[in-house]
């Protein structure tokens, strides 16, 4: 076995450069693995640390429904009611207990300080399912629940803003003008969606706490559970029995499943740099491969001699393996001592990320809204990813060096002493391009799906986070920060609404706003709808253009067809909320009907839901074109001057991150339009760009890791190239000296071996290229997941490559070029 060893050893001295190429790529896929994963481990440990002192065991329980379209939801009922708290309680084994409670933000006064607070109506055994600690006074009792009695208990956070750091039990507040007493508060606490902000009073005073806040407040159930996970399946199916729905969206909420999506937000990127990391060691083993059978082709005449004088196959069988083993092992060790520094540099990048990462979808991105960034990220090495990816380094250096150790070991020493062989110069050129084109194709696959994802989680993420745009608002109460006349106010909305309503203004500004798109205006009325003897008085009507659907998540498909196609075309068409189809048609289907706004005959195109806001009797939207014919028949003022009206323009960035810029662009063409009195009524609004720049950035690093993988795969095959452009030297050592000899210059020599180095890298690139597009397509038909090829990195791949392959054989070329004719007349 030492005499192996010993023969393995001197294999790989002999050619120390090849050796140390081959050792480089190992090292590149094991840097590769290494580093990932200890980033990946980093990153998971610091979000278990951070949810770690976080009330896990609680869920929110609610209908996720409004008390106006919960039948169009298909819901049986809602909002959820405190029975549903008893059942959950006795259906549900995993649940321990549950209460009940309504909350709404309520205006609560002292003698000196105001504070709008989260008021909480709750059971008298609340803290049973939300235990806190109570820094001081009580929790109401039983009897004080059941008589209604006017007191509170208070947040930690909720008493410093009220009372600075005076006492507060005892002390009286008003809550939307009614007088309690505090009698106690809570610590502050960290359960499931409850705000720190915080009174809680007796549930008997929850339908005054509605009609507080104007009739609108938010019932819920809260559940404790040991197992949380277990909870959640009983509970959602509970709900379902009882309520309906079509499962679209959950009943339960809590911090535990925000633990476990942040936790598993990163899996899939993770997954294709890991498999990027995979690939960049079979890259390796392919080049440890093309080297082992050069050295077979070069040492055919000494294998021969050593089978003449005795030496057994398995000898020869067993140097070959125990050399791949050895570059393995090497390039193992080297890539777990380069990858622990390089994944340091990872977590030092991950700094100040979210705790989640939004490339497991938007819908999860929504579950984990609120979370804070990490301002560190402590290393956490995965020794468990360095052991793996040695071994998987040795297991591919052995698997790679089969084939050639078997054709070593078959060699004739006959034949082999009697003819020099040759080096088998189109296999190792074969299996150069076959490198490349692996780099290529993993480069393609990656950026494809990281590029289609970025593209559809981003308008998935707009929908679930918001509508990111700028907007310029005639609101010139905001803009000047002081109070305006009414007959202002409405002249300066009037004037807006003329210049989108004039057809050549809004040509010259959709001219004169290039960084933005889907430009639209929200110019509304109150009018009368009518249809079939039924009418809906003052229903919000809002006179747009066909732009303002892509804002809308609830029009897809044919409805959003059908909608855009009509307003395009500026037909007498509308779109109505599903309030104004219940008041003019019931349960009917209104699509195709014709309904009446202020005389207009309108055919419906599409239902959509009720903004935020918008009138009790309804909201309608119809093409802007209809704006003027319609503007004097207006219920309220007779015109669009209605107080509660916002006239504005909409616009989104084509660039996510130059929010700014378009909003200037915007202000900048819009005010010349304006009479010069209301310009400064403009108020420039920007909706939640911090959001979707945060987004956009995380995407970004979830590409670049993957792109780490992809760019590994290809560097190892790059050395592949490098390696084998040197052994082409080596055999052209005569060819080079009878070519100088010749006259040949050095120049010459450097072009043959360049072009020849371009060459290969060309045909990789093609291959590579064919094969990923392969490889896009059979994914996306067979596995149905959305992977599409992206020409920009199929171009950029190729050039890259193509231009790497030139500069890394510029060092072969420059060696083949500085050999002297008559050393090399006499080289064997």
């Amino acid at each position: 076995m030492s005499d192996i060893f010993a023969s393995a050893w001197l294999a790989v001295r002999r050619h120390r450069l090849r050796s140390v190429l081959a050792i480089a790529g190992v090292a590149i896929g094991v840097c590769a693995l290494t580093s990932i994963m200890s980033v990946e481990k980093s990153w998971r440990n610091a979000v278990i640390d951070f949810f770690a002192p976080m009330d896990l065991e609680t869920v929110r329980v609610t209908i996720p429904a409004g008390e106006s379209n919960w039948r169009e939801q298909g819901f049986s009922k809602a909002p959820i009611e405190i029975v549903d708290a008893r059942l959950i309680e006795a259906e549900c084994s995993e649940v321990q207990s549950a209460t009940f409670m309504t909350c709404a933000v309520v205006r609560v006064e002292t003698a000196d300080s105001a504070l709008n607070v989260a008021i909480r109506a709750v059971e008298s055994d609340f803290m049973r399912t939300l235990p806190d600690e109570i820094r001081e006074g009580r929790v109401f009792t039983e009897e004080e629940s059941a008589s209604r009695a006017a007191v509170c208990m208070l947040s930690l956070e909720a008493w410093v803003w009220l009372f600075g750091d005076r006492p507060a039990v005892g002390e009286d507040i008003r809550i939307a003008g009614e007088r309690f007493k505090v009698i106690g508060i809570i610590a502050g606490n960290k359960h499931a969606n409850i705000g720190s902000r915080a009174a809680y009073i007796p549930l008997t005073w929850r339908r005054r706490l509605k009609s507080w806040r104007g009739g609108s407040a938010t019932p819920e159930v809260f559940a404790r559970a040991q197992d949380p996970k277990a909870a959640v399946t009983q509970i959602e199916k509970l709900m379902r029995e009882q309520v309906g729905g079509d499962g679209s969206r959950p009943f339960t909420r809590s911090l535990w499943r925000k633990r476990e999506v942040a936790l598993n937000s990163r899996t899939r990127a993770t997954l294709y740099s890991g498999l990027a990391g995979l690939c960049a060691l079979l890259a390796a083993g392919i080049g440890i491969a093309a080297m082992l059978f050069v050295s077979v082709a070069e040492r055919s005449r000494e294998i021969g001699i050593c089978r003449a004088l005795g030496a057994v196959r398995g000898h020869i069988y067993g140097e070959y393996v125990l050399t791949a083993a050895i570059i393995a092992a090497l390039g193992g060790f080297l890539g777990a001592l380069v990858g622990i520094p390089a994944a340091a540099a990872g977590a030092f990048a991950s700094r100040w990320q979210p705790v989640f990462d939004p490339v497991g979808g938007a819908t999860l991105m929504y579950e984990s809204t609120g979370l804070p960034e990490f301002s560190e990220i402590a290393l956490s090495v995965s020794w468990e990813a360095i052991a793996i990816a040695f071994a998987l380094a040795l297991i591919t250096g052995v698997l790679a060096a089969l084939a050639p150790a078997s054709e070593a070991a078959g060699i004739d020493p006959a034949k082999a002493i009697a003819q020099r062989a040759g080096t088998r110069g189109t296999l190792r050129k074969a299996l150069t391009c076959i490198q490349v084109a692996f780099g290529v194709l993993v480069l393609i696959v990656l950026t494809s799906y990281f590029t289609v994802m970025q593209s559809e989680e981003k308008a998935e993420a707009r929908t679930m986070l918001g509508q990111d745009r700028v907007s310029a608002l005639a609101d010139p109460i905001a803009a000047l920060r002081k109070p305006v006349s009414r007959q202002y106010l409405h002249g300066c909305r009037d004037a807006l609404a003329q210049v989108v309503a004039t057809p050549e203004k809004w040509a010259s500004l959709q001219k004169q706003t290039p960084l933005l798109s889907e430009l639209a205006p929200v110019v509304p009325l109150y009018l009368t709808a009518e249809r079939g003897g039924r009418t809906a008085d003052a229903a919000r009507v809002i006179f747009t253009t066909a732009e303002a659907f892509s804002y809308d998540p609830q029009l897809k498909g044919e409805s959003m067809q059908r909608a855009v196609g009509a307003f395009r075309r500026n037909e007498a068409a509308a779109v109505i909320s599903p309030g104004l189809r219940e008041k003019l048609f019931g349960d009917r289907d209104p699509v195709g009907e014709t309904i009446s706004i202020a005389g207009q005959k309108l055919i419906v195109a599409a239902v959509r839901e009720d903004p935020i806001g918008y009138s009790s009797s309804g909201a309608a939207w119809a093409p802007l074109v209809f704006y003027e014919p319609l503007k004097h028949r207006a219920i309220r003022g007779g015109n669009i001057l209605d107080i509660f009206m916002e006239v504005r323009v909409d616009g989104r960035p084509l660039d996510e991150l130059r929010y700014a810029e378009s909003a200037a662009q915007l202000r900048d063409a819009l005010l010349p339009m304006m009479p010069e009195k209301y310009r400064v009524g403009i108020k420039m609004s920007e909706y939640i760009p911090e959001t979707t720049k945060q987004f956009i950035f995380q995407h970004k690093a979830a590409a670049a890791r993957g792109a780490v993988g992809a760019l590994a795969v290809l560097l190892v095959a790059l050395i592949g190239l490098a390696n084998m452009l040197l052994v082409s030297v080596h055999d052209a050592v005569h060819e080079i000296g009878l070519r100088r000899a010749s006259g040949a210059q050095r120049s010459d020599i450097v072009q043959h071996f360049l072009s020849e180095g371009v060459l290969l890298s060309a045909l990789g690139v093609v291959c590579g290229v064919l094969a990923g597009i392969l490889v896009c397509w059979l994914t996306r038909s067979r596995a149905g997941l959305p992977i599409f090829v992206s020409m920009f990195w199929v171009a950029a791949g190729a050039v890259a490559t193509i231009t790497a392959g030139a500069l890394i054989s510029l060092f072969p070329a420059l060696v083949a070029s500085r050999i002297q004719p008559v050393e090399a007349l006499h080289y064997e």
